[in-house]
């Protein structure tokens, strides 16, 4: 009878969850919001998606065809603009410009940090320190820079701040350790914001997808990766792990295990978006893909010995380095 009384008091949390959800803000028309890489992926079709539901965007984008790309399909409402976010100044120019633009006395109800890269994938030693570096200077100091720089238009509207992390942030993937250690970065200063900007009446949400089938992790895209990274290694690293191990590593083999769990639907991710900014109750975190949900999140909560014994068991094809299998 107890257990019965438990499952029931789950489902009812649950369903009261969900329904406290549902309220959205409205007054989209005073709404201003910040993007930090809209050129292409999730940022693009946010900014699309904010424009039409009548929000005012501010579009960071990185190149100048980005940039035209959007402008061509936006209402007067977008200001897609050229944003660097691992270089200062580029930031301090973004702030110049956002505030030129917005009504005097208002400020920004949302800024969303977007943008990232992923740009090296093997096991760490094939890495350079460069690429760690690389991959901190946009997906961890450029959300840091960006946030502080922007962080007073913010506070002046008591909004919100809404960054990206990914499941890569909870948990590990052992050949794109820099991705994973900026991603873990990104969780660890949201939740810090989040508990200190509450007396401000501002909110600081983090979204979390799974692996989803988007241009950053195009399967030809990876396959020329991890040839890169392993032409880039010490030499004596890539003696150790021979040409076998390469060829493994830049094939699709390698990749069947992360892709084939990967979700094609990108609309989940602009959806947690739009409510992080738009609802009336958002959640602190949204983890979303079926992978993310019942595969990695799950795993995190296991022994450390079987937790990597899964992990090692969904990538049984992998051959030894040269020098172990001798």
């Amino acid at each position: 009878m107890f257990l019965v009384y438990v499952i029931g008091f789950f489902v009812l949390y649950k369903l009261i969850d969900r329904l406290v959800r549902i309220p959205m803000i409205g007054r989209y028309a005073d709404r201003y919001i910040l993007i930090t890489g809209c050129d292409t992926g999730f940022g693009n079709l946010l900014a699309k998606r904010l424009d039409q539901l009548g929000c005012h965007v501010f579009a960071g984008c990185f190149s100048e065809k980005g940039e035209k790309d959007l402008k061509k399909v936006s209402s007067e409402r977008l200001h897609a603009f050229s944003l660097d976010v691992s270089n200062t100044e580029s930031i301090q120019k973004a702030l110049a410009f956002v505030k030129s633009k917005l009504p005097e006395g208002k400020g920004l109800w949302g800024i969303v940090n977007n943008a990232g890269i992923l740009s090296s994938l093997g096991p760490p030693e094939w890495i350079r320190l460069e690429d760690y570096k690389l991959h901190c200077d946009v997906n961890l100091w450029g959300v840091i820079n960006t946030t502080l720089e922007f962080l007073p238009l913010i506070k002046k509207q008591k909004g919100r701040v809404v960054n990206i992390a990914s499941i890569a942030g909870r948990t590990t993937f052992a050949d794109f350790v820099p991705y994973c250690i900026s991603k873990h970065g990104v969780e660890v200063f949201t939740d810090s914001i989040r508990r200190r900007l509450r007396p401000f009446g501002c909110k600081a949400i983090l979204i979390e997808p799974g692996v989803h089938k988007t241009a950053i992790v195009g399967e030809d895209r990876l396959i020329s990766m991890a040839r890169k990274t392993f032409d880039k290694a010490n030499p004596d690293v890539k003696e150790e792990y021979g040409e076998i191990y390469a060829n493994y590593m830049s094939s699709k083999d390698a990749l069947h295990g992360l892709l084939s769990k990967g979700s094609e639907r990108i609309s989940d991710v602009i959806d947690a978006y739009e409510h992080a900014l738009l609802g009336c109750f958002p959640r602190a975190r949204y983890l979303i893909g079926w992978d993310a949900v019942y595969m990695y999140m799950p795993i995190q909560y296991l022994p450390e010995w079987l937790g990597d014994w899964i992990y090692e068991l969904t990538d049984k094809s992998r051959p030894l380095p040269a020098s172990v299998s001798k």
